[in-house]
């Protein structure tokens, strides 16, 4: 299997050539960043916990030597190596494996447009070690208040796709708001992924009008949860509804209520008049609780407000963008939190945190289009995500596993 992947990620996404652009700060290394990268990389495809779980490795250096080359690098060393390598490179990595799978067309547009939704993620937390680019909050612990270190950022990530792509990273700047990260990721990512989505979705911290004019600036939409009895906008858009009947459909096992309106101006300091979706959604769930089935009605109340007009957005697509937003809690942070590390203190240096979460980023996606566009449907049925990686962990102690990332002419079966 890990032959069979590694040819896979060589002949589609030139990993091998992708990697040997990837540099360090080191004047004279012995070890090259590739090999070290590698080893970061294995670590994540091979779904293990750590850096010292791949570090038990070189005690079989057949198992690794012909995936990282001759020199198999420690813990330690990856460690070191990740908190001098060039971010920016690895970003660059990154950018070529997404575009690779917009021209092999793996993006899908339900809506006619694809939306990438920005989110904050706390990373790990720590009561005794920390940096100088460490985020201090003080908690209580045994009636005794307690400093506690810890790392944040802001996530980008495409929503409303059958895959889940995380895009990039930025961290929080000690005593920096969520919205200015927020703001410099985006920034950075409309410049190298300008054509790549169409409109930026957030929850309620980013209905300000600094960050949708900050869209509206470079040409991209904006969808935001509004939230809040104080926001003038949304006592505004109450005050209408009240007067207005809904309109309703029906999805599945749940019927929506809906008024839609746009031309509303009461969003102080944003340059364009916003549209307002106010849905109350009734589900029908049926739970079995002490043995026994019941049914019972869940109802949700949301507001949203877009800078898109109805003639380029149908209300319904509106909701459903509305809700994708939630795929990069439960595609992203969810999953890879659980299962790939991502809150994981592999290393506590501001630069190796991005680094590390940038390369955790890169296998998460090779894997999945690995495992939906290689396998063929009765091979992929028995197997998970998880149990891909697995399945690529016990392929390393097979004699022939690594000979597709070093052979020379590398082809996928």
């Amino acid at each position: 299997m890990m032959t069979r992947f590694c040819a896979y990620i060589d002949k589609v996404f030139q990993f091998r050539q992708q990697a040997a652009t990837l540099t360090d700060a080191r004047p004279q290394p012995v070890i090259p960043t590739k090999a070290v990268f590698a080893t970061a990389f294995a670590m994540f495809a091979t779904h293990r916990g750590s850096l010292n779980a791949m570090d038990l490795q070189r005690r079989f250096p057949s198992r690794l030597r012909d995936i990282v080359g001759p020199h198999v690098p420690s813990a330690d060393t990856v460690g070191r190596v990740y908190a001098l390598l060039d971010s920016s490179v690895l970003r660059q990595v990154l950018r070529a494996v997404h575009l690779r799978i917009k021209r092999n067309k793996m993006l899908n547009k339900t809506t006619g447009y694809v939306f990438a939704a920005v989110d904050g993620h706390e990373f790990f937390a720590s009561r005794k070690r920390c940096c100088d680019e460490c985020l201090t909050r003080t908690i209580t612990v045994q009636d005794e208040e307690v400093t506690e270190y810890y790392h944040r950022g802001v996530v980008a990530h495409l929503i409303g796709q059958d895959l889940a792509i995380p895009l990039d990273m930025e961290l929080l700047a000690p005593g920096e708001g969520e919205v200015p990260a927020a703001k410099r990721l985006l920034g950075r990512m409309f410049a190298s992924y300008s054509r790549y989505f169409d409109a930026v979705a957030g929850d309620s911290l980013y209905f300000e009008a600094p960050f949708i004019n900050f869209c509206l600036e470079h040409n991209k939409h904006v969808v935001v949860v509004v939230k809040g009895d104080q926001r003038v906008l949304l006592r505004h858009a109450k005050g209408l509804f009240s007067q207005m009947p809904p309109q309703e459909w029906t999805e599945r096992r749940k019927t929506i209520q809906f008024w839609d309106e746009e031309g509303f101006t009461t969003a102080e300091g944003v340059s364009r008049p916003l549209r307002v979706l106010h849905t109350v959604e009734t589900e029908q769930r049926r739970e079995r609780i002490a043995r026994k089935w019941a049914d019972r009605e869940v109802e949700s109340s949301w507001y949203w407000a877009t800078t898109f007009p109805k003639r380029l957005l149908p209300t319904r697509e509106f909701w459903q963008a509305g809700h994708w937003r939630w795929h990069i809690e439960n595609g992203c942070f969810n999953t890879t939190s659980t299962h790939w590390g991502l809150d994981h203190a592999y290393k506590h240096d501001p630069k190796a945190i991005v680094n590390f979460v940038l390369t955790l980023f890169l296998a998460f996606v090779l894997l999945q289009c690995f495992w939906r566009r290689n396998l063929k449907p009765p091979f992929r049925d028995l197997f998970t995500l998880i149990g891909l990686a697995d399945e690529l962990y016990k392929a390393l102690g097979e004699p022939q596993c690594g000979r597709a990332c070093s052979a020379p002419l590398a082809r996928a079966p």
